[in-house]
Formats: C-alpha cells, sequence, structure tokens
C-alpha cells in the first residue's frame, strides 16, 4: 500500500493505492480545519507516502558547470543552491549531459520550488505523525517518461490539473528544460486556456532561444476525447507547430493504470506514474525522508527474517524428503512412535489427580543429576573387558549378556545410589587337554585381571567341580564342554 498526495496551491489531495487501484481518497483544503483533518487522517494511513506537488513557484536553470566527483562536486552545487534558491531547502540538481569537448563539463538543470511556505505547514504534519515520507516530486519530473519514446527532439507537453492550472513543459532531446504553470480562470474553458497560452510559451521558448530558429515545436496535448475534439478545431493552423493529441483513456490503458477520466483533468496520471516508478531525485532531504528510512530498514529486516524462515523451511522439507527415501525405518519409527503414545497415554491415566509433593520431586531430580553424571553406555565397561580377553586367547566366549541392576552387592568406595552395570559371560577353556589344574588356574588368571580393574566377579559355573561334593573320577571320560563356564562381571562408579 502507498499513500500519494497531491499539493497544489489551494488544496491537498490523498488516496492511498494498492496493487494499482485507488482504494480511498480524501481532499483537505488550505485552512486550520483542513489541516487538523489532515493530521487526523494521518493517524490511519500508516503507509509509505509520496508528495507531488503542481505549484506556479517552481523555478527551472540551466547552468554549466565543471565535471567534478565526491565531495568537490557536493560542494560546487551546494554553493550554486545557495546562490540561486538560497530561501529554500527544496531544491535538486540533475544531469542532463556531459559535454562531448572542451574540458568536457556537465550541463546542469537547477530547479527548486521558490515558497516553502506553501509545503512546509503540511511538511510539519508530516513529521509530526512520523510518516514515512519518500521523497516531494513535481508534475515536471513525473512527465519526463511520457515523451521519452516521441521521436520529436523539442516537443512541449501540455497538461491540466484541476485543482492547479494548465502546465506546459518544454523538453529538447527528451531532457526537461522548462515548465511553466497557468492558473485557469473560472470563465475559461480548458480550450480556451490552451489556446491562449500556446502561443504566449511558443514566443516564450523562441525568446529565450530554446527553441532554434525556424524549429517546429511539437504540441502533444493530454485530454479528454471530448476536449481533444473540440481543440482540432479551435487551434490555430501553422507552420511552426506540430499537434499531437492523446487521450487521456488511451494513454492510461498503455501505462496500465485502472481509472476511468470524466474530464481532461490528468492528475491520475502522473499520481499512477509516481506511484509505479518514483524517480531517483527529487526535493527532499534526508530530515523530511528519515522516517521513511526507518521504515525501509524495518522493512528489510522483516524479508531478512522471512528470507530465512523460508530458508529453514525448505531446509527441514529437504531433510524429511531425504528421511522418506527409507521406508522401513519410516514405517518402523511410526509404529515405536504410536506404541510410546499408547504407552504414555496409559501412563498417564494411571497419574493421580494431585501434585507430587516438592521433597519427592526435589529427589527426582536430585537422581535424575546423579545418573546424568555417569556414563552407562556398555562401551564403557567392556572395552576394559575386551582387552583382558585379548591376553586370554585359550578363552573362547559362547554367549555375552549386559544390563543394569540396582540390587547388586556394593564394592567398598563405590556409589550405593547408582545402579550396578553386570555383564554375564559364558565361554570355555580350550587347548588344555587333560590339564585341569592349568585350566582352573588360567581362569583364575583372567578374574584376578578383571578383579584389578575394579570389576566384581562372582562364578556361576566352574568348569570343573572341585567341591568335596563333586566327583572327578570320570573326568577322563568328559565331554570337551565339561571345560564351560560362567562368570558374572558388575562394576558401580567410584565414590
Amino acid at each position: 500500500m502507498k499513500l500519494l498526495l497531491f499539493l497544489s496551491a489551494g488544496q491537498l489531495h490523498a488516496q492511498i493505492m494498492g496493487g494499482g487501484k485507488i482504494t480511498l481518497q480524501r481532499e483537505f483544503t488550505d485552512s486550520p480545519d483542513g489541516q487538523g483533518n489532515f493530521a487526523a487522517f494521518l493517524q490511519e494511513a500508516r503507509h509509505p507516502t509520496y508528495l507531488l506537488v503542481d505549484l506556479i513557484e517552481e523555478d527551472f536553470r540551466q547552468e554549466t558547470v565543471p565535471h567534478l566527483s565526491g565531495s568537490n562536486r557536493t560542494s560546487l552545487l551546494q554553493r550554486k543552491f545557495e546562490q540561486f534558491y538560497r530561501g529554500s531547502p527544496f531544491h535538486q540538481a540533475t544531469l542532463m549531459q556531459r559535454q562531448k569537448t572542451g574540458r568536457r563539463d556537465d550541463d546542469m538543470l537547477f530547479s527548486a520550488l521558490t515558497n516553502p511556505a506553501l509545503i512546509k505547514p503540511w511538511l510539519d504534519i508530516m513529521l509530526a505523525q512520523q510518516t514515512p515520507l519518500a521523497g516531494i516530486y513535481s508534475v515536471p519530473q513525473i512527465s519526463a517518461p511520457l515523451v521519452k519514446n516521441h521521436p520529436s527532439k523539442h516537443l512541449l507537453l501540455i497538461s491540466w490539473e484541476k485543482s492547479a492550472g494548465l502546465r506546459q513543459t518544454y523538453f529538447s532531446d527528451h531532457r526537461l528544460q522548462i515548465s511553466r504553470l497557468t492558473p485557469i480562470r473560472a470563465d475559461l474553458t480548458f480550450q480556451q486556456a490552451v489556446v491562449k497560452e500556446l502561443s504566449r510559451t511558443h514566443q516564450y521558448l523562441k525568446s529565450l532561444s530554446l527553441l532554434p530558429s525556424g524549429q517546429t515545436l511539437d504540441v502533444r496535448l493530454l485530454g479528454h476525447s471530448h476536449d481533444l475534439a473540440k481543440l482540432r478545431l479551435e487551434l490555430p493552423r501553422s507552420v511552426d507547430m506540430h499537434y499531437d493529441f492523446a487521450d487521456l483513456e488511451a494513454l492510461a490503458k498503455q501505462h496500465k493504470i485502472d481509472y476511468r477520466f470524466t474530464d481532461s483533468d490528468a492528475s491520475q496520471i502522473f499520481l499512477h506514474q509516481l506511484a509505479a516508478r518514483p524517480p531517483q531525485t527529487h526535493y527532499a532531504n534526508a530530515t523530511h525522508t528519515h522516517y521513511f528510512m526507518l521504515w525501509q530498514l524495518r522493512y528489510a529486516l522483516n524479508l531478512a527474517s522471512a528470507t530465512l524462515l523460508f530458508g529453514m523451511l525448505l531446509w527441514g522439507a529437504a531433510n524429511l524428503w531425504q528421511s522418506s527415501n527409507d521406508a522401513a525405518e519410516a514405517a518402523s519409527l511410526k509404529t515405536m512412535a504410536q506404541l510410546s503414545q499408547n504407552e504414555a497415554q496409559k501412563i498417564t491415566l494411571t497419574f493421580p489427580n494431585t501434585y507430587a509433593p516438592a521433597a519427592n520431586m526435589k529427589a527426582g531430580v536430585s537422581a535424575m543429576r546423579k545418573l546424568n553424571q555417569h556414563d552407562f553406555a556398555p562401551g564403557g565397561i567392556l572395552q576394559p573387558i575386551s582387552a583382558i580377553l585379548d591376553h586370554h586367547p585359550q578363552i573362547e566366549l559362547d554367549e555375552l549378556a549386559w544390563r543394569m541392576d540396582a540390587a547388586e552387592p556394593v564394592a567398598p568406595n563405590t556409589l550405593a545410589d547408582v545402579p550396578a552395570q553386570v555383564i554375564t559371560i559364558k565361554g570355555r577353556l580350550i587347548d588344555f587337554a587333560n590339564d585341569y589344574r592349568a585350566a582352573l588356574n588360567y581362569l583364575e588368571n583372567f578374574q584376578r585381571q578383571l578383579a584389578a580393574q575394579g570389576y566384581q566377579v562372582a562364578v556361576l559355573a566352574k568348569p570343573l567341580d572341585v567341591s568335596p561334593s563333586g566327583s572327578i573320577a570320570d573326568q577322563r571320560e568328559a565331554r570337551t564342554d565339561a571345560l564351560s563356564f560362567s562368570l558374572k562381571i558388575s562394576r558401580r562408579p567410584a565414590a
């Protein structure tokens, strides 16, 4: 959405546009009541604002200056502004062309709004309301795109703005040279004003040598088709001037302007042109556009945030797409998630309808913190056992199991309130033939090395029963698996 303002000598027109269409229009008179209503209007219309002025007090001067750059150029232009327009802060300098011979100086067009009092009251209201003003533009500036494709090198563009008057803007080689605004008296029609002022402007251009001697002046008239039909009959026939009649409806269609014209008022042509393609240069300074710069910064930050969010969504979508390639894993995860959800629902239903005591919650949190301080992954307990097995090649493992068990006996200097990790191994002693004593000594050495590493070792099954109740008389006929054994190995974190 954009707020477009059109300021003439007697009133201010405001309209809000979105998507190339007008959504709201208001008129404010140049009076205390009108300015008060404008201030109230701005409190609701918080949109980027573009101010277009059409005033008699706009001056144009052509000057050739040395071609400079940087601070030297800035200083030179500032001196020119002080020389030409000391009393007005609304000024600008436009480079028309750089000369191709000699020092290759710059041909500049200096212009200014010479009566700041016409603009300042409205501008003060906008600054007080912190309106994001993008710039202050004039109708001659906005006129340039309307003639850029015209074949004439000496063209006078004539338009009528109902609240301002008859505007005549002269272009040489499609570059703005000068512009005049003439108020139209109530007793004159649009056609009569054009006929009356056209001859004066023609003589004025020749007196300033802006129109070469003997050169035909091309005149392009903007208006409603009914007024243009009358002008065709009333304009004097002259070899010095050639007329080009531009119907506002056709011009609006050419520039994709969604507006229906009922008379020759061309204000909407310029306002839509400003909304679509605002010029780079304008009459406002940094103070006037301060809140617009803040608006641009906020917009840029919002855009960056949206871009980052969009990138994160794309990244997430890419990851999701990548994970979906493994259909079997996805199905398994879905089943596990459903089971977990069902289990959670069952557990939730068993919760008492009361809050847990603070002491219990504190004890639970403390226990969880203590458990989180220790690594209970199987690798931590298995790695030392594996290293000891590497030094006992005559032990072959058949089975190995790992579990956590809080009921295991507590060894000295270990944490009693932390579950023990328990490894159960089943294996065989090989390559001992009938030397059972050597086999038992080998296994006992294995147990001692485990104990030296801090493990608690309990024998679940020995390879040879040497207890008083056992019998060894027939061990020679024993099967080879008689040297099988089973051990329970446990360990708690050190205190």
